[in-house]
């Protein structure tokens, strides 16, 4: 230890033995107060008397000051030892409180092994009833509407459900399956209805389709035949009115040429015989030009027979191209109903794919839930609450009974 003293220049002045200090009562509440106090007025007292107009004074003023330096050190260095020997202190009970604690935990983990390894068992086992209870509850709900299948093969899977191994639970497992039981059953029946409705809606569906086809092929059909008809009927007319106009242009000349050869033979006939021979010439041309006159009716009758020739062979071959449009149309009809079963199949398979990862969901959010809910009740049983208490919070919470408080999943 050192001893500062504050000395003034003609007179003693108190000093700070710092060896005759305590250093628990100096840190003691009030006690650095104290020393601190009594110093304080002891320098000021003496710095008030010192003349630091004076080289002395002043040397005397800078001394001072200088053993109130030491004095704070002093008090400083105190300190600081005091809290290494404090802390030393601290760090050894602090050892010493671990060291209790980890070997009564050993110890209560020892002591309580025993009964933690049938209350496991036993919630394990109470678990897989609850857990083949909800199963069972489970069989009768579908996320996404099943077909009648799926139905089926879960109402089979309920009624072959073995219960026997329930214990005290065997009276709501008994009740579960029956109830999932009769809702399959009541879920079974409405499916086979709307299978039966939906058959019968497509049966008409597909009459409705196939009588549309029909009569639109028997439509075109019709019209092609009554366009043939037409065409046929008006070539017909068309030739029937050239013959007719060539035969009457025909006739006309030679009435024409009628009339001039008797006009001719009136004039002639006075004419004397020696006209006679010219005019039996003139006959003779006119005879020709009769003859050629019926050759252009004739010709005129066969191009009329032609063109009904060809009207006919036209009339055949629209009905030709008629029979292949409705054939055409058949086929189009055909491969219409063909896509729409297919696509109908397509949606039936994308549901079933809905429905079943709609199952596989409830599942895994199922496992999760339960995870969750299994690790708040190890918590609350950790904490001191009996298995039963633990389960009636958890429970109560999950259902949003508790204000405030609420699983996060």
């Amino acid at each position: 230890m050192t001893t500062d003293t504050i000395e003034q220049p003609s007179t003693a002045v108190a000093t700070l033995d710092m060896a005759a200090l305590v250093p628990t009562q100096v840190f003691a509440p009030g006690g650095v107060d104290t020393i601190l106090e009594r110093l304080e007025a002891e320098v000021r007292a003496s710095a008030k008397d010192l003349d630091i107009s004076t080289p002395k004074g002043r040397k005397e003023v800078a001394s001072l000051a200088y053993k109130v330096a030491r004095s704070k050190t002093a008090l400083d260095d105190m300190g600081a030892k005091l809290t290494e020997e404090t802390r030393a202190f601290i760090n050894a009970v602090n050892a010493d409180r671990k060291k209790a604690r980890d070997r009564l935990d050993a110890l209560k983990d020892e002591v309580r092994k025993p009964l933690d390894d049938f209350e496991a068992a036993e919630a394990a086992r109470i678990k897989a009833h609850e857990d083949g209870i909800a199963a069972l509850i489970a069989l009768s709900m579908f996320g996404v509407p099943p077909d009648t299948d799926a139905i089926a093969a879960r109402l089979e899977e309920a009624q072959a459900a073995d219960t026997s191994g329930f214990r005290e639970f065997t009276k709501r497992a008994e009740d579960a399956k029956a109830g999932a039981v009769a809702k399959l059953e009541a879920i079974l029946e409405e499916s086979r209805k709307r299978d039966a409705e939906r058959a019968e809606l497509e049966r008409l569906r597909k009459e409705a389709a196939e009588r549309a086809a029909r009569e639109e092929a028997e439509r075109i059909e019709r019209e092609k035949q009554e366009a043939a008809a037409r065409a046929a009927e008006e070539a017909r007319i068309a030739a029937e009115e050239k013959a007719r106009r060539e035969a009457e242009e025909a006739e006309r000349r030679a009435a024409a040429e009628r009339e001039r050869i008797e006009r001719e033979a009136r004039e002639k006939a006075e004419a004397a015989e020696r006209e006679r021979q010219r005019v039996e010439r003139e006959r003779a041309e006119a005879e020709e030009r009769a003859a050629q006159a019926e050759r252009d009716r004739q010709a005129a009758e066969r191009r009329a027979k032609e063109a009904e020739e060809k009207a006919e062979r036209d009339r055949i071959e629209a009905a030709r191209r008629a029979e292949k449009e409705r054939k055409a149309a058949d086929e189009r009809a055909q491969r219409q109903a063909e896509e729409a079963a297919r696509l109908e199949r397509e949606r039936i398979e994308q549901a079933s794919r809905a429905a079943e990862e709609a199952a596989r969901q409830r599942e895994a959010d199922k496992a999760h839930r339960a995870s969750i809910n299994r690790a708040a009740l190890d918590a609350f049983v950790a904490a001191g609450l009996s298995e039963g208490a633990a389960r009636t919070a958890v429970e109560a919470i999950a259902k949003g009974n508790v204000p405030n408080v609420r699983i996060s999943y």
